[in-house]
């Protein structure tokens, strides 16, 4: 609990785009872009199976949006949040704010897929 008061939050939010590589060629890239926000929701739950335990998270940010990110939201991959990437599972928008839901860690290996 924290007393009413939003928690503040700086990181990164990634993007996946289709880019030129100089060539004609397309390919796709991340692209991660710095943002502020509030934390609006933080918890966390172990979830036990036979193997191992899995942790998951239920979060929330909201973020200003530029035109950037207003343009360019349903493209977003992941947010950085404590030292981590999280798969962004739902976007929001509330003009001029976003509010972002994640719960699970990103897998870098997701990004050399072809879509």
């Amino acid at each position: 609990q924290n007393g009413g008061c939003l928690m503040k939050w700086f990181g990164k939010i990634a993007f996946a785009d289709q880019v030129d590589d100089g060539t004609g060629i397309w390919e796709n890239k991340i692209i991660e872009r710095d943002y502020f926000g509030d934390i609006l929701q933080n918890s966390k739950r172990n979830q036990v199976t036979e193997i191992n335990q899995d942790i998951t998270v239920t979060n929330q940010l909201s973020v200003i949006a530029d035109p950037y990110l207003l343009d360019s939201f349903h493209k977003i991959l992941y947010v950085t949040f404590m030292g981590s990437k999280w798969r962004v599972s739902e976007v929001q928008v509330g003009y001029p704010r976003l509010t972002l839901s994640f719960g699970s860690l990103y897998n870098e290996e997701e990004s050399n897929e072809d879509p």
